[in-house]
């Protein structure tokens, strides 16, 4: 989409489209809102807003200030007020109303940061507006991973924080496949009519893919271990599901108090995961021909399997 297309939504508001949701941005600050606009422009959406998210900051933070604060951010509740354990944020929400409204004293003025903060927020606002429009049971979950389109299938290459993600991302040249995203994903939960589960790109800011706003269904998902040589091996079921498991973003909303129905959602959704979809360990080094022929092989051997 054009990023300067008319949307249909009040001046400074961005309607984005997370999955099958669609979460309205409203911003004041016309730095913050430009910058919004390039970031989100192939994930501008039409439909109505399933939640508004409203993003107000009233000072400067120091930058180093900031990244210590973010990996320690827990949000606490009390009635319909909420603030974070750093102090970056507090707010007020109203889920009857599909509202958020973000506030603090300080902004995150810097782009990087401001990007990491958002993905927080966007994780947060999606699940939200999950709770306001399927009474909190999600029809597809966010995961640490990279999706990399191929002959018409998603292969996802999971693992935490420095696993891999991204190199796997710099590693698919022209020829090998097409990235969806590095960093984050929307994996759908498997359909009562037998379809297909469909990896969904997500409006995450990655460290290098561009974000094209696709889906594609599931062929494999491969967890990710760094060694000398290129090689796979099929996962059992037990430590397939203990290690998938790591990679779901945990799926609380705004105003969530109940953390046993947040773990019981992602063990449901880990199980259903490894139950319907190949899951495999690929250890894998910098060199991307031996990467992407074993790659090759393994989908010729799924190829009439599960594709």
């Amino acid at each position: 989409m054009d990023i300067n297309q008319s949307i249909p939504f009040p001046d400074h508001t961005l309607g984005i489209q997370i999955g099958s949701v669609c979460c309205a941005i409203r911003c004041k600050d016309e730095d913050v809102y430009s910058r919004l606009k390039r970031l989100y422009h192939n994930f501008f959406c039409e439909q109505a807003a399933d939640i508004t998210v409203e993003l107000e900051g009233t000072g400067q933070a120091d930058p180093a200030e900031i990244y210590a604060a973010l990996s320690e951010t827990r949000y606490i509740h009390r009635d319909n007020s909420f603030r974070t354990t750093s102090n970056l944020i507090a707010g007020q929400y109203d889920l009857t109303q599909q509202s958020i409204r973000f506030t603090g004293e300080k902004s995150l003025v810097d782009p990087d940061l401001e990007i990491n903060h958002l993905n927080k927020l966007l994780a947060l606002a999606y699940y939200s507006a999950c709770k306001v429009k399927y009474n909190g049971n999600p029809p597809a979950m966010l995961v640490h991973a990279c999706a990399v389109l191929r002959h018409g299938h998603a292969l996802v290459f999971a693992g935490p924080s420095e696993a891999g993600k991204t190199t796997i991302a710099r590693l698919c040249g022209e020829n090998d496949g097409e990235v969806l995203n590095d960093e984050m994903l929307l994996i759908s939960r498997p359909s009562s009519n037998g379809g297909r589960i469909q990896v969904q790109s997500a409006p995450i800011v990655s460290r290098l893919s561009p974000r094209q706003n696709k889906s594609a269904p599931l062929s494999c998902i491969l967890l990710l271990k760094k060694g000398v040589n290129a090689s796979v091996r099929r996962l059992d079921k037990v430590d397939a599901y203990l290690r998938f498991l790591r990679q779901i973003i945990t799926p609380a909303y705004i105003g969530q108090k109940d953390r046993r129905a947040v773990y019981s959602l992602m063990a449901d959704f880990s199980n259903e995961m490894t139950q319907h979809i190949p899951v495999y360990e690929l250890e894998f080094s910098l060199n991307a021909d031996s990467l992407w022929k074993v790659v090759g092989e393994l989908e010729e051997d799924l190829r009439g399997v599960t594709l």
